[in-house]
């Protein structure tokens, strides 16, 4: 190869070369624009502890020289669990999540059973008596927390109705029956009470239902049972004699082989009967404060103890209905339930502060009836 060759060999390698270097720059500059189309962004990644969302508004391109700006965002997120409880097919509140749901209705239904039980009752049963139904959140109804929930079903048992049924004991009192007769031997407007009756009492088990802490209806789930004594009449005699001022008094029945003797030393100072248009059930006897009082005939003292205006009373049972009555008594020598004797010393006349005259008021009493004592204290 001779020296021209060489040149000319030269100068196409040359231009060859600036060639080569035109069509890469040329390349680059036409491919960078779409290479920055494909190259890749960096994207913020929100916070997954946030309870709000980040909502980005583009606004609509337009014609208008001055673009208006992006709304504020107004509405808050709720978690991705959250749920709405539905009673009855309503949405009453939200919750954040099934679990909380649950645990909120759960101890609900547990408050409303025991609610208000006492000693003498027992839950039989307790169930929500309505449809409930969990459901994704919508923002219809109030987002709560698990202590707004309960504040909110506790202050409105309707919301949720709890139905409850409770069995207790239960005591039931009759009514007294009340029976009246007439007594000949009373004078007229007197009342002799010979029972004050007893009601009858019989024990059973009830069970009540409750509706929204509300009792609906009740119904006995047991026979129920006697307790006690037999129920008895409230007993009671009027009176018909007509008593009449210094006029007799009925006689009572014959005291068979009772042999009365006067209880004290004493004259006589009243009579059984009307005095100054009051009825007397008794004789008086002037005595002195301190003089003995004796047993008018053999009995146990079946009363000795304090009864209004009478003073310090003692009454002797003798047998076949007869009472003796000795009132304005002082120092006792005899104690209850104690047999005594004929004649025996029971008690002296106490000072009676009231009465210009001390006497000692007597009183035979026959079948619960007061008679003139005086026609069996002069049998003797």
């Amino acid at each position: 190869m001779n020296q021209k060759q060489v040149t000319w060999l030269f100068v196409l390698c040359v231009v060859g070369v600036l060639v080569i270097g035109t069509f890469v720059l040329l390349a680059v500059g036409i491919l960078r624009p779409k290479m920055a189309l494909l190259k890749p962004q960096a994207l913020e990644t929100p916070d997954p502890d946030s309870t709000e969302a980040v909502v980005i508004v583009t606004p609509t391109p337009s014609t208008a020289v001055k673009a208006s700006p992006s709304p504020t965002p107004t509405h808050a997120a709720y978690p991705v669990t959250a749920v709405n409880l539905l009673v009855n097919d309503v949405p009453v509140f939200a919750l954040s999540g099934r679990d909380v749901a649950e645990r909120v209705l759960t101890e609900y239904l547990n408050d409303c059973a025991v609610e208000n039980l006492t000693e003498t009752e027992h839950l039989i049963r307790a169930y929500i008596d309505a449809k409930l139904t969990l459901a994704p959140v919508d923002g219809s109804v109030d987002y709560l927390t698990y202590e707004q929930a309960k504040e909110r079903l506790a202050a409105s048992r309707t919301l949720v109705p709890v139905v409850r049924s409770v069995e207790h004991a239960e005591l039931i009192t009759g009514e007294i029956e009340t029976v009246t007769s007439q007594q000949p031997y009373l004078p007229r407007g007197a009342r002799l009470y010979r029972s004050l009756g007893k009601a009858e009492h019989t024990f059973g088990l009830v069970e009540v239902l409750y509706k929204s802490g509300i009792a609906i209806s009740s119904s006995q789930t047991a026979a129920q049972t006697r307790v006690g004594s037999d129920p008895a009449a409230l007993a009671i005699e009027e009176g018909t004699y007509l008593f009449t001022e210094g006029g007799s008094a009925p006689a009572g029945k014959d005291a068979g082989e009772l042999q009365f003797i006067p209880p004290c030393n004493g004259a006589q100072l009243t009579s059984f009967g009307l005095r100054n248009g009051k009825m007397h059930y008794g004789v008086d006897f002037s005595l002195r404060a301190g003089d003995t009082l004796v047993a008018p005939e053999s009995g146990t003292v079946i009363f000795l103890g304090e009864r209004g205006d009478y003073g310090l009373v003692i009454e002797i049972r003798h047998g076949n209905g007869f009472v003796s009555r000795l009132t304005h008594c002082a120092s006792p020598y005899v104690e209850l339930e104690q047999h005594v004797y004929r004649g025996d010393p029971i008690a002296i006349l106490a000072k009676q502060e009231n009465e210009s005259q001390p006497h000692l008021h007597y009183e035979l009493l026959i079948d619960g009836i007061p008679f003139d004592p005086m026609p069996y204290l002069n049998a003797q």
